[in-house]
């Protein structure tokens, strides 16, 4: 599905007639900013299997003090677990996560200087990705935003949250919203990019 076609999914909820592009309606530049913004938020407020990735980091040449320093991905919107990039435990199937660490200017700062592995919400810019229930999530949630400008009604603004979050629920038990992710320690940062 689209962003034009999850836009329409969104504007056929508030009884609005569809779009064939955001170029062709007076409010379009509207309607694509809310998307973005929704998609966005969406994405960095749950830990959705489909965006979540892993990957290596490299050590950025400056230090921090006496620390190293490691820059996040570019399309980091949400840090769940920073790893030491070392050979794993006896189990053989873990990384040791960490937990001294800070987020400086999109960079992990740590005492560990052999290196880092993330795990992290990607950005995910191929809409065709999207599972059924974040898609029908992210048309009620654009819903609910322009309920106020279209429709002018709180009524109908709760009624789409309401409906986002049986959304969200649904996407909990049926395992697409990861539950195994570790809460990230007091003196640890969680980093959600703003777009």
């Amino acid at each position: 599905m689209s962003k034009i076609e999850i836009i329409n999914r969104a504007l056929l909820k508030l009884g609005e007639p569809p779009v064939s592009s955001l170029n062709d309606v007076a409010f379009g530049r509207s309607y694509d900013m809310v998307y973005e913004d929704m998609k966005k938020l969406l994405l960095s407020s749950y830990p959705w299997r489909f965006a979540v990735g892993a990957k290596k980091l490299s050590k950025c040449e400056e230090m921090y003090g006496k620390k190293a320093m490691y820059r996040l991905p570019s399309d980091c919107l949400l840090l769940l677990k920073v790893f030491e990039a070392r050979a794993p435990q006896i189990s053989g199937t873990h990384f040791e996560v960490l937990t001294g660490y800070e987020v400086v200017n999109d960079c992990i700062v740590t005492d560990i200087l052999d290196g880092v592995c993330v795990e992290y919400v990607r950005e995910i810019d191929d809409d065709r990705l999207f599972p059924a229930l974040f898609r029908e999530a992210l048309s009620a949630k654009i819903a609910a935003e322009l309920s106020m400008r279209l429709k002018h009604s709180i009524t109908f603004k709760q009624a789409f949250d309401n409906e986002f979050y049986n959304f969200i629920r649904q996407a909990e038990l049926n395992n697409e919203i990861s539950k195994d992710v570790e809460v990230l320690g007091d003196n640890s940062w969680v980093l959600v990019k703003r777009g």
